[in-house]
């Protein structure tokens, strides 16, 4: 049972054990979250997204521990591939960043569970928990597919992509995608001689991009020496003060509740016809397969059957 003081104070047993309610979902996860209705929105969210191999995890620990120094509370949710056994999140919380949990951050895994672009249901209500936690800084790191993840601009403040020189393709950065959500820029790995060359491919894609109130910075960076870190902690903190200028931040606030309900309603209709109308839905499977129904108004039907058993 959660102990919704020991989450609002912090606590990290109390947090972790209000994760995984969140994780698991149901009646306990809902009310854990009206609870902490009203208690939300002082957290600057962060995403680092980028493909596999470009050192994001080791990113994650080199900034976070920039920003413990710097005074503030930092959390790291890293949202890994699911087991295809347990269903759980293939990597430990305490193989990835050692460094930054012995500084007294709160790191935890959490599994994709098959969500599409990579994020899962859980991770708004998780988001939440860690933001009513008082956690100053909260960064996700996520699975790192490559140019379909986009879907961590709908749940963070700031979307930070880091790419890396060499990895076959420098113009891959200036394709559409993960460019077109990013407020920041990162290129890891600066030791490589490939890594100007990658530089010069974003700025160049940038200058091509139409005016807007933010220019997306580059920043160079190299997790492992610490280069460029406290840069990458500068150009947040930027961030951060234009949101808070001119309204930004609240409408930013409505397109992430607007794309959350999206997802729970989804949720919830998938939810009902694989549990309780899981013979209607079996039904009409059957006479799409043998031609007698075509999907859309197969989809509708079951949609019809939605609304009225919910009634």
């Amino acid at each position: 049972m959660v102990q919704v003081p020991d989450v609002l104070a912090g606590d990290v047993r109390g947090v972790a054990r209000a994760l995984s309610v969140v994780e698991q979902g149901g009646p306990e996860a809902e009310g854990l979250m009206r609870t902490l209705r009203g208690r939300l929105g002082s957290a600057q969210t962060v995403g680092i997204t980028g493909a596999p191999g470009v050192g994001k995890s080791t990113l994650v620990q080199a900034l976070g521990i920039a920003l413990v120094g710097a005074g503030t509370r930092v959390a790291v949710l890293a949202v890994d591939p699911s087991s295809p056994f347990s269903g759980g999140a293939l990597l430990g919380d305490r193989v990835r960043m050692p460094d930054l949990l012995e500084r007294g951050a709160f790191v935890r895994s959490m599994a994709t569970r098959g969500a599409l672009g990579g994020l899962a249901v859980a991770t708004s209500d998780a988001l939440d928990v860690l933001d009513a936690a008082g956690f100053d800084w909260i960064l996700v790191e996520t699975v790192g597919v490559g140019q379909d993840e986009v879907d961590i601009a709908g749940e963070v403040h700031t979307v930070v992509l880091v790419t890396v020189g060499g990895l076959g393709d420098e113009v891959q950065a200036a394709k559409a995608g993960v460019m077109e959500i990013a407020n920041i820029f990162a290129v890891n790995k600066t030791d490589q001689v490939s890594a100007d060359g990658q530089v010069a491919a974003i700025e160049s894609a940038l200058a091509l991009a139409p005016p807007a109130a933010w220019q997306p910075p580059v920043v160079r960076t190299s997790a492992l020496t610490g280069e460029g870190i406290e840069g990458l902690r500068a150009s947040l903190l930027d961030h951060r003060r234009f949101l808070d200028d001119g309204g930004r931040r609240s409408e930013a606030h409505r397109r992430r509740a607007r794309r959350r309900v999206e997802r729970l309603v989804s949720a919830m209709i998938q939810e009902r016809i694989r549990g309780p109308l899981a013979a209607a839905f079996d039904e009409v499977l059957e006479d799409v397969g043998r031609g007698e129904l075509d999907p859309y108004a197969a989809a509708r039907r079951l949609l019809e059957t939605v609304h009225r058993e919910a009634r």
